[in-house]
């Protein structure tokens, strides 16, 4: 206490002599405080006293003060005054630096890390570039994150953050950070370079200070997204950058909870910088959510900084992540026979999926789940071992990790990602295998009146009774005569080259309407109610065509139906997720109503898609298809004769479809109370509902999704003539 009165004490006799002193020039001002420092560790070589207690903070102040006033009085740019000149060339820099290394007076290297950032920071004088500034910055920037949770964290931060703002305006200014030492022994033929600056914010970055750990991450982001080439070299390769950044996602992803409630995982939102949570006061609270929300926080950094990266620090990143993160962790969790271990790792990674943007970590989450190969896919061939597995859960007894395994699917159909699409949806179509090959009249010759014919053929091919129990893999030359018998004299497989712009208006509103009169009349639901809702099919389609236009703008797709030789197969196949597609429509009546819903949202995503191929394979009724294969449109008439047959066997058919339709759109409170109309006994009921009441609710979702197709396939008719 003592020695505290006696400093300050001494202190203010010392201000008051320099007020009273005769004026002296700024220099001889500046080199006094120099010397003032210097002179106390001549004179104090004990080192028990702090440095609060030492006039030393006020003389280093009062030399920036001095350098501050000289810059602003001389007001030219690039120009160097006495003192800062003296300050270059006695090397007080470097001196500093040696003075603060030891942190003697306890306190010391924080304050000469204040001098630091304050001198870089207020003057604009270019220092960096000069030997004797950027050795001494060089130096301290390696002294920084040596001490985990050491009391100068917060000061080291703050330099290097100053350090990285000065790279920024001059990426050059980098590679006074990259050092290359001298050869050794063990390595004579070269050099090895080491990126101090990386590795003293890799360092700080694991901090248990959420603002110092923060600003080391911004400060890593900075340093990733330099242009310079020698930067990236020697971030991927001479420091552990990538792998500290992938290790710790993954021992993040180690400590998630793999019992939870799924639809919390779903609603979480975390941002990286925005993970500061109260468990206490959080309504919406749960177990693990903390850890739930710190691993997609780090996800999201890492997206972020992959996004920002120089394109080859992007990439190492995202492999390293693929290593460690997907192949290391949910490669043998997707793949496990625990169907609730399979179904939490389901969900975690979907949920990854809605939060990785950036192309380059997209592009290795792709290659894992779907694998790289871009080749034509057989029947025969198992194909990716992960994506074999999805798709067979899509069919799995479990509506819970069927409904989890189609929505991972629907995940990546809305990531901006051609390799997504060309693995699930084109590599079996490009070839145009499934069209018929004998060469039939050109589809100018025939008149419309023919073409009303072979419409009016296909409504009555629709009305007649097929077997309910007929499988998409199975379809026989009978079953596909309903469908080509009638296009025979129509068109031709040359002919449907063509643009959907250049159909005629006739037929477009043909093809449009085969989806709209699919169900008859007699089973549908909204002919009782009223409540058509094509209006918002219309609006809602056209709003995502639009989207989905400018996603695949940039893969250079054809306007034009295109027939790749290296894609030709003898026997069409339509691919393992068109397939999966197709079985689980043609079994919808089978289905819950949250397995159609999710079913039927999925294939209108995929018919959205603006790839010629894709869209007549899906979209035309009439289009001549070889022997053999199977279409959107053969799928729907099967399920639309399975639905007759219920309907002629069940007399209270009619009133048990709207009694549906009103209980999905909330319009009957209780139906247990209810009777239906018309009949003489009350419906029987089951948890709610009555015996077959999941089979009309999967006939309301297939009429509102032929109301979809029909409103898609105008809409993207539409636009393509706009545009012609």
């Amino acid at each position: 206490m003592k020695k505290a009165m006696f400093h300050k004490f001494t202190n203010f006799i010392q201000q008051a002599v320099e007020t009273f002193a005769p004026n002296i020039s700024p220099q001889e001002e500046f080199v006094y405080h120099w010397k003032s420092v210097t002179s106390y560790f001549v004179d104090n070589k004990d080192g028990c006293v702090r440095i609060e207690e030492t006039a030393l903070p006020e003389h280093l102040d009062s030399m920036l003060r001095i350098l501050q006033e000289e810059e602003s009085e001389l007001g030219e740019a690039g120009t160097t005054g006495m003192c800062m000149e003296y300050l270059l060339q006695h090397r007080l820099l470097e001196t500093l630096y040696t003075l603060g290394r030891t942190d003697h007076p306890p306190g010391m290297k924080q304050c000469v890390l204040r001098f630091f950032t304050k001198l870089l920071s207020r003057i604009s004088h270019p220092l960096l570039p000069h030997i004797n500034v950027y050795r001494a910055v060089q130096r301290l920037v390696k002294a920084c994150g040596e001490t985990k949770a050491g009391p100068a964290e917060k000061e080291e931060i703050e330099f290097l953050c100053t350090v990285c703002a000065k790279i920024k305006t001059d990426p050059y200014l980098v590679n006074f950070f990259i050092e290359s030492p001298s050869k050794s022994a063990k390595t004579p033929h070269r050099t090895v370079p080491a990126f101090s600056l990386l590795d003293a914010l890799l360092a700080l970055s694991t901090s248990q200070d959420a603002r110092v750990s923060l600003k080391a991450c911004e400060g890593m982001m900075l340093c990733a997204s330099l242009p310079e080439q020698s930067a990236a070299l020697a971030l991927i390769s001479q420091t552990k950058f990538c792998h500290s950044i992938a290790q710790t996602l993954t021992e993040l992803y180690r400590k998630l909870p793999m019992q939870v409630n799924l639809d919390d995982i779903e609603m979480i939102e975390a941002k990286w910088g925005f993970n500061d949570i109260n468990d206490r006061h959080d309504e919406k609270a749960f177990p693990g959510k903390r850890q739930v929300i710190s691993f997609l926080s780090w996800l999201d950094y890492c997206d972020q900084l992959i996004a920002v990266a120089n394109p080859d620090v992007g990439e190492a990143l995202s492999r390293e992540i693929h290593q460690q993160l997907l192949t290391g962790c949910f490669s043998s969790h997707l793949l496990q026979a625990s169907e609730s271990g399979s179904l939490m790792a389901t969900v975690y990674i979907t949920r990854c999926l809605r939060t990785v943007c950036s192309p380059a970590l997209l592009k290795e989450f792709s290659y894992f789940l779907l694998g790289s190969d871009r080749g034509l896919e057989s029947k025969d061939n198992p194909g990716h071992l992960i994506n074999k597995r999805l798709l067979e859960r899509c069919n799995h007894l479990s509506d819970e990790l069927c409904l989890v395994t189609l929505k991972l699917y629907d995940t990546l159909l809305q990531k901006e990602d051609e390799h997504i699409f060309h693995c699930l949806l084109l590599r079996t179509l490009l070839g145009r295998s499934y069209l018929q090959l004998p060469s039939l009249p050109s589809q100018d010759t025939v008149s419309d009146s023919t073409q009303d014919e072979n419409l009016e053929d296909k409504k009555n091919a629709s009305k007649e009774e097929d077997k309910p129990d007929d499988l998409v893999g199975q379809t026989t030359s009978s079953d596909n005569a309903e469908i080509i018998a009638n296009n025979e004299d129509r068109d031709s497989s040359q002919d449907h080259s063509r643009n959907i712009a250049n159909n005629l208006p006739s037929e477009v509103h043909k093809v449009v309407n085969s989806f709209l009169t699919l169900l008859p009349d007699e089973i549908k639901s909204t002919i009782q109610t009223v409540d058509c809702s094509y209006d918002m099919y219309l609006r809602d389609a056209s709003k995502q065509f639009a989207i989905q236009e400018r996603v695949c703008k940039s893969w250079g797709w054809p306007k034009q139906p295109i027939s790749e030789l290296s894609f030709s197969m003898e026997k069409f196949h339509q691919g393992p997720f068109l397939q999966m597609l197709f079985d689980k429509l043609l079994h919808m009546l089978d289905q819950s109503y949250s397995v159609n819903l999710l079913l039927t949202s999925l294939i209108s995503k995929v018919a959205l898609v603006p790839h010629p191929n894709l869209h007549e394979y899906l979209l035309d009724p009439f289009l001549p298809v070889a022997e053999g294969t199977h279409t959107l449109y053969s799928v729907l008439i099967k399920v639309t004769n399975e639905i007759k047959h219920h309907q002629k066997t069940d007399s209270t058919f009619p009133q048990k479809l709207i009694l549906a339709r009103k209980q999905l759109f909330g319009l009957v409170p209780n139906i247990h109370s209810l009777r239906l109309a018309k009949c003489q006994t009350e419906v029987p009921c089951d948890g709610g509902g009555f015996e077959d009441q999941s089979r009309m609710e999967a006939i309301i979702v297939l009429e509102e999704f032929c109301k979809e197709l029909s409103a898609i396939t105008f809409v993207k008719h539409h636009a393509a003539v706009t545009k012609s």
